[in-house]
């Protein structure tokens, strides 16, 4: 018995510290309005099309959905919580979300480009502290598709040219590290 009782009281000791402690998110995407045609189910896979239609029945979406409606005190059905979300508006259910989850700082990786998506800088209005994600896979596929737009030549030079300079661009003032993404892995200068 002695040995449960323990067992139990450092379960606690270690939840109350998480609980406590603030959280950084070092990779998330930008928010979008509530109106967006990005389907608010895929915040719960990254499953997309037909596969997309079986989340609802994986035990992570029953997990989440239930979590999500518990903070937002409605029922437990992805209708209540879209619902929910809509009347209260974007900036009521994010403030909600990002202070329950107790996070201090988040790094912005908006190289995927959303419809109706929030700039990076707008996420200062949930997080103390916000910081862009430079996703260098996505700036040199920029960087040949403007060239290609352009009917340029494009070489291995003038695209080295072209890359260092956007590089070296990228305002330092946007965060206090520069992260850029080498899927998978992501590396801090």
């Amino acid at each position: 018995m002695a040995a449960t009782e323990s067992s139990y009281r450092s379960r606690n000791l270690i939840r109350e510290a998480v609980d406590t402690i603030q959280a950084i998110d070092a990779h998330a995407h930008n928010l979008v309005e509530v109106e967006s045609e990005f389907p608010f189910l895929r915040c719960f896979s990254e499953a997309e099309g037909e596969a997309l239609s079986f989340a609802p029945h994986s035990l992570s979406f029953k997990r989440s959905l239930r979590d999500i409606a518990e903070l937002y005190k409605c029922e437990p059905s992805l209708d209540k919580v879209e619902d929910h979300r809509k009347s209260e508006g974007l900036v009521s259910i994010s403030s909600k979300c990002f202070g329950a989850a107790n996070i201090s700082a988040v790094f912005i990786d908006d190289g995927i480009v959303f419809d109706k998506m929030l700039d990076w800088q707008s996420h200062k209005s949930f997080v103390p502290a916000v910081g862009r994600i430079l996703r260098i896979e996505h700036l040199a596929e920029t960087i040949l598709n403007e060239e290609k737009c352009s009917g340029s030549k494009v070489t291995l030079d003038s695209f080295t040219e072209v890359f260092v300079t956007k590089i070296k661009s990228y305002p330092s003032s946007e965060t206090n590290v520069k992260l850029f993404v080498v899927n998978p892995q992501i590396i801090f200068l």
